[in-house]
């Protein structure tokens, strides 16, 4: 009973990574194929951060890169 009533007062844990890598997922539908620079810029995420992001989302499956830039993959795991 007592854990209930902290979870609802008690503002939610949110994870930053995740919150970052989102937005690039989102950038990257709106934007079609996109750089890394051109998404640390419309995200302001830093860039170094979003290679990292990106790295993460490509091993995953999320993310396919073409050349020097970056899509959704046609086939995302949240799909199948």
């Amino acid at each position: 009973m007592g854990t209930d009533r902290i979870q609802k007062d008690s503002t939610p844990t949110l994870i930053g990574s995740v919150q970052r890598a989102l937005r690039l997922l989102e950038a990257m539908s709106a934007e079609g194929g996109v750089t890394a620079k051109r998404l640390a810029r419309v995200t302001g995420i830093p860039l170094p951060t979003v290679y990292h992001l990106l790295r993460t989302l490509s091993h995953e499956g999320y993310v396919e890169r073409e050349g020097g830039s970056f899509r959704l993959a046609d086939d995302l795991p949240l799909a199948s």
